[in-house]
């Protein structure tokens, strides 16, 4: 007796802790055959698996996807050398579009008109490059809650509405995909029509407590015990709320005071933009506040602090380069 496959094939590449998990969710659904893109970890995983140990999905050892290949390239053909046409492709690697642009990266698994992309990645304006390149594809954007995880996982997904591609179609291709994540496990997965507000909001966090504790090699609860909360991250988060509401991506005013007082002083957490920077490794820098205050710019929205964060910021990173630049000579 035969066994159906999924009806669904997806392509996820990163498999960082965000993409292994997002893996485990969408082959637990049974409505997926998931192929995963390792790079660095393609060695060991292929012939150990993964050993997870999640609130939500419980001891997992060994674990793996339906199939584990070495590049996006090799994803393209099935065992047999057969062009493989992808229903979804799950992007989860660092936002950097000046190194790695997604477009590249994914353009071997793409098939137009019909592969939806989603990015469960950091940043505003990340899905633009997507849709010129693939003008006639749904795109769509998760936000889950990875910041400190204090509780099970909450996202927040939603497609990237745009005139290539009817409304209706973009809404439902993302509805099938939260559907998937919903009946593989993950704790809550809630579609929005606008993720664009979901964006905005986590970026209150990306644009200033990830970006001031990397400037001034503090954690969190040192940033608030510093008074640097009220100083520079309020101010900041103001800025990023009109850009949002100038944008026509309206938050409520209480978000900010939310966003600002929800974790305890004595938080000794790191966020990734300085964990990145300590270790030598790019910052997604561009997309957390170089394309929020372009976008400012365009809409006449005054934004000192986050100007002058990412102006220091910059500096750190021209002083990385020189260190790598030494470092090989």
């Amino acid at each position: 007796m035969s066994t159906k496959p999924p009806p669904y094939r997806v392509c996820l590449i990163g498999s960082g802790g965000v993409g292994t998990i997002a893996s485990v969710v969408l082959t637990k659904s049974g409505q997926a055959h998931v192929t995963c893109v390792l790079r660095s970890k393609y060695n060991y995983v292929s012939q150990h698996g993964w050993d997870i140990d999640s609130i939500d999905h419980g001891k997992l050892l060994g674990w793996k996807p339906g199939r584990i290949v070495r590049s996006a390239d090799e994803a393209s053909t099935d065992e047999n050398g057969d062009p493989v046409e992808y229903d979804y492709v799950v992007v989860c690697t660092k936002q950097l579009p000046n190194l790695n642009p997604v477009a590249d990266l994914i353009s071997p698994v793409m098939t137009s008109g019909k592969t939806t992309v989603i990015m469960i990645q950091n940043g505003i304006g990340i899905e633009e490059e997507i849709i010129q390149a693939w003008p006639g594809n749904a795109v769509m954007s998760s936000d889950p809650n990875v910041v400190v995880q204090i509780a099970k996982d909450v996202s927040k997904m939603g497609p990237h509405l745009h005139a290539g591609l009817d409304d209706s179609v973009s809404i439902e291709r993302a509805r099938r995909f939260v559907d998937m994540y919903v009946m593989g496990g993950a704790s809550v997965c809630e579609l929005v029509e606008d993720i664009q507000v979901a964006r905005w909001e986590k970026l209150l966090w990306n644009g200033t407590f990830n970006t001031v504790c990397a400037l001034m090699r503090m954690d969190v609860g040192e940033i608030q015990r510093s008074k640097g909360r009220e100083s520079m991250l309020i101010p900041m988060m103001w800025e990023i709320w009109n850009i949002a509401k100038a944008a026509g991506h309206p938050m409520p005013e209480t978000i900010v005071e939310w966003m600002a007082y929800r974790l305890p002083d004595e938080l000794s957490y790191r966020p990734s933009m300085l964990l990145d920077l300590e270790n030598g490794r790019p910052m997604e820098l561009e997309v957390i506040l170089g394309n929020p205050l372009k976008k400012a710019q365009e809409l006449g929205v005054d934004t000192p602090h986050m100007a002058t964060v990412h102006k220091l910021l910059k500096l750190e990173e021209w002083k990385m380069d020189q260190e790598k630049t030494a470092g090989t000579t």
